[in-house]
């Protein structure tokens, strides 16, 4: 079952800067220096760990060749890297709420 409410990126900022108490400004420019740094690292094919929360990876899919069902033509798959997220077990604990992430 999907949630009913999805926090997007400015939700996110407005709950942060009114609880304390900051400018959205200041939280929007954090946030966004954040996000590109994960990527440029990403990019670079590293890995970005923040302990207890978890690690942002990439993963590698290798090529291979399939079939249009529609068309029954094969097709060919191209290798990719992709963007891939483990959670730490602080983040696990929180989310079967056992207890507060980081408290």
């Amino acid at each position: 079952m999907y949630a009913k409410f999805v926090m997007n990126k400015r939700d996110f900022i407005k709950h942060l800067a009114k609880t304390y108490r900051r400018s959205q400004r200041h939280y929007d420019t954090a946030i966004t220096e954040i996000f590109e740094g994960l990527q440029e690292k990403l990019a670079a094919g590293k890995e970005v760990s923040f302990l207890g929360f978890g690690t942002f990876y990439t993963r590698q899919h290798k090529g291979g060749k399939g079939l249009n069902f529609k068309t029954k033509q094969p097709v060919e798959y191209k290798a990719l890297r992709q963007a891939a997220f483990r959670p730490g077990s602080l983040l696990k604990q929180a989310v079967r709420r056992k207890k507060g992430l980081f408290r």
